[in-house]
């Protein structure tokens, strides 16, 4: 017998359910990433790294949704921003009450790839129609924006914040603080989590449309990565200096195939709200975990 509409929507997990297991996913992979001095986690390190490649994954699946679902993208990409900020500045606060105690602790900053994610596929959407609508103005100031983006990094390569921002006779604990402001402000794609090449999946996943169709260019990205693992090591060698390829070509991080029927099951519904927690617990329990992890080393 054919299910009704309402009978398919309750099958399969709600965004919200994802996002548990997500979440779940990305503890323990900060267990193994971060508490190597607990004795335990030592023996199950490897155990605990994979299950975490499917954390990254998810969130980004989760996060497409968000973007297609949201009332005004222009305030969504405003608030990953602020959360992202927010999260350098906490890391670089906790850092400089810690740093010389317990060594000084500068992890990546996802929110940060997913703020560029929304980035690009608002300022591509909006270039579009300005194209379709022949407004050549609008159409210039998007790309102007787009080009904008870049900045942070071409200044993060060129190293201007401490040949010219911060004075060189200035203590650690000062130029540790400028950096931390200055990356909270200006992210650059050195600086984030996965990289850029991670936002640019979540655009072209975007874009794909439908659920499936996304699953299909998530597969495909892992099929990639899966290929470039399989190359010689003396080719990767060769590729060490692009992020992208030393990072997804790799074994453990090609184990991120396994979020893929997880991403599947997902019936199009949010389930319950939690927007703002994520945001907290994110940069809260990577440094609980690395502070229990110093403090039993110590």
């Amino acid at each position: 017998m054919e299910l009704t509409l309402s009978e398919k929507r309750t099958r399969g997990l709600t965004a919200f359910q994802i996002k548990v297991i997500a979440l779940v996913s990305m503890t323990l992979d900060h267990i193994g990433a971060f508490g190597y001095n607990i004795p335990v986690v030592a023996r199950y390190e490897s155990l605990l790294r994979t299950i975490g490649r499917l954390a990254a994954p998810l969130f980004l699946f989760l996060l497409v949704q968000s973007i297609r679902h949201t009332r005004s993208k222009p305030r969504f990409v405003l608030r990953l921003y602020l959360a992202g900020m927010g999260v350098e500045l906490f890391v670089t606060a906790m850092n400089l009450c810690f740093g010389e105690v317990l060594c000084y602790f500068t992890p990546g900053n996802i929110i940060f790839t997913f703020f560029y994610t929304a980035l690009y596929v608002l300022l591509l959407e909006r270039m579009g129609s300005a194209w379709r609508d022949r407004d050549i103005r609008t159409l210039s100031i998007f790309i102007g924006l787009l080009v904008l983006s870049f900045i942070p990094t071409a200044l993060a390569l060129s190293d201007v914040l401490y040949y010219v921002v911060i004075p060189p006779d200035a203590s650690f604990r000062i130029k540790f603080l400028v950096a931390g402001i200055w990356n909270s402000l200006l992210p650059s794609f050195g600086g984030i989590d996965y990289g850029i090449g991670f936002s640019l999946l979540g655009v072209i996943m975007y874009f794909a449309g439908t659920k499936n169709r996304q699953c299909l260019v998530f597969a495909a990205f892992c099929f990639i990565c899966i290929i470039g693992a399989l190359t010689t090591p003396d080719f990767l060698y060769r590729l060490q200096s692009f992020g992208f390829f030393m990072t997804f070509f790799d074994w453990l991080q090609c184990r991120m195939i396994f979020a893929l029927p997880i991403m599947l099951l997902y019936n199009g519904q949010p389930g319950k709200k939690c927007k703002w927690f994520f945001y907290g617990y994110y940069p809260l329990h990577r440094e609980a975990i690395y502070l229990i992890s110093e403090l039993l080393a110590g």
